[in-house]
């Protein structure tokens, strides 16, 4: 009868043992997902109405969004024609939703719906967030002829046409990117003029 009440008490405390373990797992599952959580409503822009809230204001300097010179203001200068570099506006890197596509064609280029009136001696820009899923937008260059130059979005393959105000030529975007005025300042920097001219992020 001991010998039975032993046996007993173990695979009770076998039991329990077990189900510390699996309540300690579960509680550390639901401890990642939160973090997972968190981390994406951090690095996710706010949205507000039909798209991401942006902090951009007109007078807002471009800077360099990545490489070697991040950080740093871009020069009209050293953007030649059928280039493209993303840029934001200084100081505010820390929204995705500010990222914008800077580009430079020739300013014969340019069709309606483009609004030529937001562009300045052939330099362009457009919010880089696709307004499919929201993946940032990349360059495709044509040097022999920069008017074929177009944005696409590598995601899913939206493509977009900068000399005519970014409309969607094809793929699953649903509307174009959206436009903001720049303008270049007397040391020959760039600034931002205006707002955008549409909703930013995806719009499905």
């Amino acid at each position: 009868m001991v010998e039975r009440t032993a046996g007993r008490t173990e695979d009770e405390a076998g039991v329990t043992r077990r189900r510390f373990t699996l309540g300690i797992l579960v509680a550390s599952l639901i401890g990642a997902a939160g973090s997972v959580l968190a981390l994406f409503k951090v690095l996710s822009p706010e949205k507000k109405g039909g798209g991401y809230v942006t902090t951009i204001r007109p007078g807002d300097r471009l800077v360099y969004a990545k490489g070697a010179n991040m950080g740093v203001p871009i020069l009209a200068s050293e953007m030649k024609t059928g280039n493209a570099v993303l840029v934001y506006p200084e100081g505010k890197s820390s929204n995705p939703a500010n990222l914008v596509q800077l580009i430079r064609l020739r300013e014969t280029d340019f069709k309606l719906p483009t609004n030529v009136g937001l562009t300045d001696r052939g330099l362009v820009a457009y919010s880089a967030i696709c307004t499919h899923l929201g993946c940032t937008v990349s360059w495709v260059e044509n040097q022999q002829s920069p008017a074929a130059s177009y944005t696409e979005c590598f995601c899913h393959n939206s493509v977009f046409d900068p000399a005519r105000g970014a409309k969607v030529m094809g793929g699953p975007a649903p509307i174009p990117l959206a436009q903001i005025g720049v303008k270049v300042t007397n040391d020959g920097a760039l600034v931002f003029t205006s707002d955008f001219t549409g909703p930013i992020g995806p719009q499905v």
